[in-house]
Parts: structure tokens; C-alpha cells; sequence
């Protein structure tokens, strides 16, 4: 990146947002009255009770409660382990060493195989540190024991009276946040639209609208909706078809990003026409959003004509978008209340394949070897002062490449920026302050840029984090003036030897990059989705195959949710990777399985089982074995033919019109799931074509075939 563009990218993203500042007004005011009693009780490790509030914060007071009570439970099982651990090892160093690897490796497992990863973190950093504690502090075991209770205080402090300060101000419900992200994307979008088609030059406000959202992907929507679904039984319901809409509205963005870049001048009467039939369909979808709902039957005019479904325009990728949104949820959403219910669903604390897939335990025994070189080296050279290095590795231990490298550079860079905050407070403000009221004013103003940072959007945030630990390990080194630098230097030398080690290991030892991340989980999808189509030509009982639609529908969800987290960090790995073009995949996709899982879901409403799996047999089965062809296409150098579906789609609309072979219900209920039959082939028809063209050319085909291919693309839609 050169500095202009980075630049550009900063001033983007530390641009003002909706609830930005009040949330970082919330932090800073909770980091200042967690001051009151550290400095009266003069408890130590003050650091501690400062940066447990950035980890935890949410604008989301939901996501902030459930995250204090997690992190609490996991920082006490944690200390409470390795506390034990010592009775056993305190004396006996390989023991110890032992047991280091041990937390080590459980805490990365759990990191991974735990459906809320974050406590495997909360359980892990703490028990593994508190292990080579004797070889940073005097080894007393009086000593070392106070330091892990007072630990254990710090955290419960500051989880405490953040927790306290963000019931008191924030009025954040994670479903109102989630429903102002949507509102937020479609009123850019559709003043984007308008602006053009009078030919209004758009506001640079606008413009860095969209440019943010853009920026911002999906990462944040998704987070909402994931406690949403935890404390609204509405979302729960739903989670699927809001997921999918999530993923169609950063579609949406995307596409008018691509549209204003391309400054298309005078338009033709046709082309401003669309224009504002798209800038309105934007605000109809706000309008039914406001009542949590999406279009009904009859309420939505198709946007895209036959023959701009074929046009390859960023604007007729709005237009098909929108049209693919009024379709995200089943028209017979309410005729399906009456189906057969689907048993109530079994929560787990591991993730579906936690205990069967080896990349689990790849990804812990990488990051515990990176660990322990690093544990090695700075008790080898005797300079602890770099124990960082070995958090470092626990921290960036992330499944691919590009994920580690992302919060490798945001942990080194917010190190950085946070150490010069605090030599220039240390060198510059306190010798001339000598009241706690200047104190505060120093320490405001560091902990409000960093705040300000962290509330930005995923590619930023944890360099604010990192910004406010490095700040306050120079202004918080005990309960005199600070005046020693050397921590600021320990940590930064600490943080880059650590994300050394780490960064050979990784590239070393089993790499995973988020290209290859990708096209496994897209197979592993649509194989699924091929399982899901199959479950119409099964003659189990009712309830049998509702509760394998369900089992189906939570495996889907997860890999659905592991795509869009690869997408976010495919964009930090040095490759000529389109992520426009996987993220069009992955949108179809979705929209396949939301339709399939309404089909699934109302087929079992008439008693006529036999006559609806006679009619629907052909179109089933060909509809799982083009899913399962697709699959396969994802592999290098595969050449699959995809099966038609057009003809399979035909022959069932003969059948469901033929009096003799239906009577007058059968009837009634075929014709109203025909057009979900004819959307899902529509669907399969464009996620077959993108494949083609994306996994041939893009992971196949030689470097100049590639960039004839995209360019050719680029061309047709210039």
C-alpha cells in the first residue's frame, strides 16, 4: 500500500459513524472511574482493569453482558487450573514446562472447537501465562500467588464497572443496531441512485459512505445478528434468511460502489428510468424493514427484465439484488407455521465436527510450537522482558494465513502507535503535571483514541485495542510518576519477534490459505445443500426428516458463517484474489439454501407424501446431483459437467397441471411452490455460471488466462 492510499484508508476509517462517538464517550468514562479505586486501594496491575474493557465493549449492551459473565468463567477456570497446576509443578521446571504446552494447546483447541471461541481465549492465555510467571518475577511462591489473585480482582473490577457504566448510557438491543446497519446500506445506496439518474454530482459524503460500508463488509451486521438470535426468539427464528440478507445487501453496496466509480455522465431516458425504479426499491425495502418484515406477495414488481438478468452492468446487479432480497424470505412464510413442527434445537457448546476434523488440532499444535520457541528463546537470551512475544502467538493463531496476517499487523501497528502515545506523555506531559485532574486530562485523551479506533469497523479495531494497551503499559507502570520507556520497548520488540515465530511456523507447518479456506468450505456447503435437496426423495417418517433438515440447517449456517469470516481476511494475503467475485458465489448460495429449506420445511404439510415425492422425485434428485457437480468444480483442475435443470423444471410443471394426476389440494399446493422451484433453478443456473467461470480460470488456468478472463469481464461491464 503506498502512503497516500494509506492515508485514504485511515482517513476512512476513522471518519465519524453513527454512534461512534457516544461509545467511545462510554469507554472513556469507564477507564476514567475505574482510575477512583486503583489509585485509592493502590491496586496493582491497574493495566489489567483497563484493557478488559476494550476486549468486551460492544455498542451491543447484550453482546457486553454476555461477554463480561463468558470472560469472567473462563479467566477463573483458567487461573483456578493452572493455581492447581502448581501445587503439582512449582518446583519442578520440566513439569511446569509441561503444563505450559498443555494450557497452551487446550486454550487454542478450545479457540477453535467452542461455538463461542472467545472463552477458549479466556481460558487459555490466563492458565498458560500464569506457568512461566516464576520466570519473569522472583519464583516466591507467596509472591506468585498474590500476583494471580490480584489478576483475577483486575479483571472482575474492570468487567464490573464497565459493565455498570455501558447499562447506565447505552440503549444498544443488538436487533435495533442490526435493522439501523440494513436501513444504513439501502439509504446510501438509493441516494447513490437518485444522484445519478439527475445527474447530480455525488456528495462526497455519500461517496465515503459507501466507500465505508464497502470497507466494512459484513463483519459487524453478522456479529449483531448473532446475539440477536441469542436474546430475540424473532431473529432466532430466522437466522438463515437475515444472514442471507445480510450477505445480498453487501452486495448491493459493493455493486454501487462499482457504479458511481465508473461515472457514467448523461444517461439515456431508459438507463435514469431504472435508476429511480432501483433508487425506489431501496425505499420500499426500508419502509418493510421498519416493521421487521420483507416484501409480501403482490407488493413487489420484479426490477430486472430478461434481458438485463443477462447484462453484466453494475447496475443490473442492483437490480437482480434487490429482486433476490424480496425473494430471501419464502412468499408462504406464514402457511408454514402450519407444517409439521421441527423439534426444539439442541444447543451445543462444541461445533459440529470439534472432535473429527484435524485442522483443529493442526491449528493448536502450530501455535503452541510458536509459543514455546518463543518461551525457549527469551528464557535462553534472559531478556523476559519480551514475554509478549509468546501472547503474540496465542493472539494471531487464526485459522488462515490472511486472518493471522491482518491481526499481526493491526497488533504490531496499534503497539507502535499507543508506545509513542506514551513516551510522549511520559516525556512531554507528566513533568508538568502535578494535580490528578491533569492526570485525568492525559489519560482521557490517550484512552479516546484508542476507544475511537476500537469502534471502528473489523479491519481496525484491534489495532485500537493494541493502541490503549501499549498506551497504558507506559502511563500505568505503578503508583509514582512513570519515567522508564523501556516497557514500551520491550513490548514492540516483544510483539514483532512474536509475529516472527510465528509468521515461519505457520508458512512452515500445515499453511492454510484463506483461497484454499474458501473453496473447502464452499464444497463442503454445497455437498450439504445436495443432502438438503435429497431430503424429498427419502420415505422416512415426517418427524425424522424434519429434525435432518434442521441438523442440515445449523452444519450449513456454520459453514455459511465461516465463509463470510474468510472472506474478511482473504483481503490481508499477498494473491490476485477476487473477493467480489466469491462474495457473488457465496450470495448464491445462500439464496439456494434459504429457498430449499422453505421447500423443505412446507413439504410435508398435506397428508399426500407418496404423490408429493412422486411428483418432485426427478427435479429433487437432479437438483442434488447439479449441487453435488458443482462441489466437485471447486477442486483444481476438475472439469464436471453441471446438470440442466431447465428440462427437470418443465417436465415438473407438465406433471403438476395434469388433472389425472393430482387432485384439486395436490394441485393447489404444487402451484403455489412452483415459483420456489423455479427461483432455486434460477439460482443454481447463476451459481453454476460463476463457478465456471471463477474456479476454471481463477484457480486452474495460468496466470495470462487469468487476467484475459477478467479482463474481458471488465470490459463487457465497462
Amino acid at each position: 500500500m503506498s502512503p497516500s492510499a494509506l492515508l485514504e484508508f485511515l482517513r476512512r476509517e476513522l471518519a465519524p459513524t453513527p454512534g461512534r462517538g457516544s461509545a467511545t464517550f462510554r469507554l472513556t468514562l469507564a477507564c476514567l472511574a475505574a482510575t477512583i479505586p486503583i489509585l485509592t486501594h493502590r491496586i496493582p496491575h491497574g493495566l489489567v482493569v483497563m484493557i478488559v474493557m476494550y476486549l468486551i465493549t460492544q455498542e451491543d449492551t447484550a453482546a457486553t453482558l454476555i461477554g463480561s459473565i463468558l470472560a469472567i468463567i473462563g479467566v477463573t477456570i483458567g487461573l483456578g487450573a493452572a493455581l492447581l497446576a502448581w501445587e503439582i509443578s512449582l518446583d519442578i521446571e520440566w513439569l511446569r514446562i509441561v503444563f505450559f504446552i498443555v494450557f497452551f494447546f487446550g486454550g487454542l483447541f478450545l479457540k477453535r472447537v467452542l461455538t463461542i471461541g472467545a472463552l477458549g481465549s479466556a481460558i487459555g492465555i490466563p492458565a498458560g501465562l500464569v506457568m512461566i510467571l516464576p520466570d519473569i518475577y522472583p519464583p516466591d511462591p507467596e509472591v506468585l500467588v498474590e500476583f494471580v489473585l490480584w489478576i483475577w480482582w483486575c479483571v472482575t473490577l474492570g468487567l464490573s464497572v464497565n459493565l455498570g457504566v455501558q447499562l447506565l448510557l447505552s440503549p444498544g438491543d443488538p436487533l435495533m443496531l442490526l435493522r439501523r446497519e440494513l436501513d444504513t446500506r439501502l439509504q446510501a445506496v438509493a441516494q447513490l441512485l437518485r444522484r445519478l439518474a439527475t445527474n447530480d454530482a455525488a456528495e462526497r459524503a455519500t461517496i465515503d459512505s459507501l466507500n465505508s460500508l464497502a470497507t466494512a463488509g459484513m463483519s459487524r451486521p453478522l456479529a449483531l445478528l448473532k446475539t440477536s438470535s441469542l436474546i430475540h426468539s424473532w431473529a432466532r427464528a430466522r437466522h438463515e434468511k437475515l444472514s442471507a440478507l445480510i450477505t445480498l445487501l453487501d452486495r448491493l453496496v459493493t455493486a454501487a460502489t462499482a457504479l458511481q466509480a465508473l461515472a457514467p455522465g448523461a444517461l439515456e431516458r431508459v438507463q435514469r428510468e431504472r435508476l429511480l425504479n432501483a433508487a425506489e426499491g431501496c425505499e420500499r425495502m426500508r419502509r418493510v424493514f421498519t416493521e421487521m418484515r420483507l416484501p409480501a406477495p403482490g407488493e413487489w414488481t420484479a426490477l430486472a427484465s430478461e434481458q438485463a438478468s443477462r447484462e453484466l452492468s453494475p447496475l443490473a446487479d442492483i437490480e437482480r439484488t434487490l429482486d433476490q432480497i424480496a425473494l430471501a424470505v419464502p412468499e408462504h412464510e406464514h402457511d408454514a407455521d402450519k407444517s409439521v413442527p421441527a423439534p426444539a434445537e439442541k444447543r451445543s457448546l462444541f461445533v459440529p465436527d470439534a472432535f473429527t476434523n484435524p485442522e483443529y488440532v493442526r491449528f493448536a499444535i502450530k501455535g503452541t510450537l510458536a509459543a514455546f520457541i518463543c518461551y525457549f528463546l527469551f528464557i535462553g537470551f534472559d531478556y523476559p522482558g519480551i514475554y509478549t512475544s509468546v501472547i503474540t502467538c496465542f493472539v494471531v493463531s487464526l485459522s488462515t494465513i490472511g486472518a493471522s496476517n491482518q491481526k499481526g499487523i493491526l497488533r504490531f501497528g496499534g503497539a507502535a502507535v499507543g508506545g509513542l502515545m506514551g513516551l510522549i506523555a511520559l516525556v512531554y506531559l507528566f513533568p508538568n503535571v502535578e494535580t490528578i485532574g491533569g492526570f485525568w486530562l492525559v489519560f482521557g485523551a490517550g484512552t479516546a483514541v484508542a476507544a475511537w479506533a476500537t469502534f471502528g469497523t473489523p479491519r481496525i479495531f484491534y489495532g485500537g485495542y493494541q493502541t490503549g494497551l501499549a498506551f497504558y503499559k507506559a502511563v500505568l507502570q505503578g503508583f509514582g510518576p512513570a519515567l522508564s520507556a523501556t516497557v514500551v520497548r520491550d513490548r514492540l520488540i516483544g510483539v514483532f519477534f512474536g509475529l516472527i515465530v510465528f509468521g515461519i511456523v505457520e508458512h512452515v507447518l500445515w499453511p492454510v490459505s484463506a483461497r484454499d479456506a474458501l473453496r473447502a468450505r464452499l464444497t463442503e456447503m454445497l455437498r450439504l445443500l445436495a443432502d438438503l435437496a435429497r431430503s424429498g426423495t427419502t420415505d422416512k417418517a415426517p418427524t425424522m426428516i424434519v429434525n435432518e433438515v434442521d441438523s442440515w440447517r445449523r452444519r450449513i449456517s456454520q459453514k455459511v458463517e465461516e465463509i463470510q469470516g474468510h472472506i474478511e481476511s482473504s483481503k490481508f494475503e499477498p494473491d490476485d484474489f477476487r473477493i467480489s467475485e466469491i462474495q457473488q458465489i457465496t450470495g448464491d448460495a445462500q439464496i439456494v439454501f434459504v429457498l430449499m429449506l422453505s421447500l423443505a420445511h412446507q413439504r410435508y404439510e398435506l397428508g399426500h407424501m407418496d404423490m408429493v415425492r412422486a411428483v418432485t422425485l426427478d427435479v429433487d434428485n437432479s437438483i442434488a446431483t447439479a449441487l453435488e457437480a458443482l462441489a466437485t468444480r471447486g477442486a483444481p483442475n476438475s472439469q464436471s459437467a453441471v446438470l440442466q435443470l431447465d428440462d427437470r423444471l418443465n417436465s415438473l410443471e407438465r406433471s403438476t397441471t395434469d388433472p389425472d394426476a393430482l387432485d384439486q389440494e395436490a394441485a393447489a399446493y404444487f402451484a403455489a411452490r412452483l415459483p420456489l422451484y423455479r427461483a432455486v433453478v434460477a439460482a443454481i443456473n447463476r451459481l453454476s455460471s460463476r463457478i465456471s467461470d471463477y474456479w476454471t480460470i481463477k484457480i486452474s488456468g495460468s496466470l495470462l488466462e487469468r487476467e484475459a478472463f477478467f479482463q474481458s469481464r471488465e470490459t463487457r461491464m465497462n
